[in-house]
């Protein structure tokens, strides 16, 4: 099994956090002004994408140490896979040649914790269709959380995140063409990772495409 950590994307992803965990910063970022009017007349080069969530607590390029035109960066509560979420990453892998896909989930994340209320108590009608559409898009993992640990569980949170995040990036191989294709060509992984917002560390987890195939190999095997 290839080490998520052996990617040319995801080691500079890595090292990258690590200088901002450590309080230092490259001068890329501190000179993003001046790559603005390059940027504008040559086009974009993302080398990564990463489908993250809109909290305000995980600012994607400060805690990468990434400067201006290093991601493409999607951005929405729960950090789920919705058509327009998945067009927009299917647009940059195959125009700006990005090679990995990171599905970065949080600590702590608003709207994890908001879907494990509902589903402790469905009862509660939620304000709005958009809020019950987004907690449906969250709710199968939740469930596939339970299958492992008891929603009492004091760290049932954190599993349901983790969960959330090994949900979206399988959705993303799995509902998209461009990117599977893309994956078995070599040109493309697709990650998951956690923020620790108290510590600003990025932990990644193993390759999404890898952790399928094992599902199905030990299901293979099972039956």
């Amino acid at each position: 099994m290839n080490n998520t950590s052996d990617h040319p994307a995801i080691r500079r992803l890595i090292e990258g956090n690590r200088r901002f965990t450590s309080g230092l910063r490259s001068v890329e970022p501190m000179m993003a002004h001046l790559r603005m009017a390059e940027l504008a007349a040559n086009g974009q080069k993302p080398f990564a994408v990463v489908l993250t969530c809109s909290d305000s607590r995980s600012p994607v390029e400060l805690i990468f140490d990434q400067g201006l035109g290093d991601l493409f960066v999607v951005r929405v509560a729960g950090n789920v896979v919705a058509p327009s979420l998945l067009a927009s990453i299917e647009f940059a892998v195959a125009n700006f040649g990005s090679s990995a896909i990171v599905v970065l989930g949080h600590t702590l994340c608003g709207a994890v914790n908001a879907t494990i209320k509902h589903s402790i108590d469905p009862s509660q009608p939620l304000p709005s269709p958009h809020l019950e559409e987004l907690v449906g898009r969250i709710r199968p993992a939740i469930e596939s959380a339970e299958r492992e640990h008891p929603i009492s569980h004091p760290g049932f949170l954190h599993h349901a995140t983790l969960e959330n995040i090994d949900r979206s990036a399988r959705l993303i191989l799995e509902q998209s063409r461009i990117v599977r294709e893309l994956v078995a060509q070599g040109k493309l992984t697709v990650v998951g990772a956690l923020l620790d917002i108290a510590s600003g560390r990025v932990d990644f987890l193993q390759d999404a495409h890898n952790q399928i195939q094992n599902r199905k190999e030990t299901a293979h095997v099972s039956a």
